[in-house]
């Protein structure tokens, strides 16, 4: 099997959780922070799930009660966090008829997509995926990879998104093509010293004059 890794917006999106253990907590945290409107389905929720509703208030709705075929009608994606496969499975058939893509917490078999390991700081969203052969060695060559990414590393993308943005829109380089300005920030990028310059022109606000000098 081949995947397609894919990073998606799930801002105002309606997502359900069938599980209310810690897993699904966890899982359904991680949703709330990207955005997501989650609908948990449990017969029995961790008291943890009271803080996400202080939290983010009616962006998560806890509903107490056992799953049931005909519960997924309204949302984007679904995860089973349970220790039933059965219910799994019933919950797999479901979505999977509806054409809703559904991850079912370390039971492959039903399952239309994999939760990659992954860290995030700023930006930048760090991930690797087995397919699902063994998320805990995923997460152990994640974690080598992330001691490979700067301290700074939200600093460099916003200046980086910056240069961006200046060069596609202030006069002083409209003479240059897409390949051009693709060249010059590519360079930039690969550079660690025009990195650390930008970081500084960037606080001292002097971005216009820093690229000026580069081309």
């Amino acid at each position: 099997m081949k995947l397609y890794p894919i990073t998606i917006n799930i801002e105002d999106r309606p997502v359900a959780m069938i599980g209310g253990g810690n897993v699904a907590l966890r899982k359904t945290r991680d949703l709330l922070e990207a955005g997501a409107k989650v609908t948990v389905i449990a017969p029995e929720i961790h008291n943890g799930f009271n803080g996400l509703v202080n939290e983010y208030g009616d962006r998560v709705e806890l509903v107490k009660k056992e799953y049931v075929s005909g519960s997924l009608e309204k949302y984007s994606l679904v995860f089973s966090a349970t220790n039933s496969a059965g219910v799994n499975n019933a919950v797999y058939t479901e979505a999977h008829s509806k054409n809703i893509f559904i991850n079912a917490v370390d039971d492959p078999p039903n399952c239309s997509f994999f939760i990659p390991s992954f860290t995030r700081k700023g930006d930048l969203i760090l991930s690797l995926s087995t397919s699902g052969s063994s998320p805990a060695y995923a997460a152990r060559l994640r974690r080598a990879f992330e001691e490979q990414v700067p301290k700074n590393i939200e600093e460099i993308l916003a200046v980086l998104a910056e240069l961006r943005e200046k060069l596609k829109k202030d006069k002083s380089f409209s003479h240059m093509d897409t390949k051009k300005r693709g060249a010059l920030l590519k360079r930039i990028a690969n550079d660690d010293t025009l990195l650390s310059d930008a970081c500084k022109a960037l606080k001292e606000k002097k971005l216009k004059a820093f690229l000026l000098q580069l081309i």
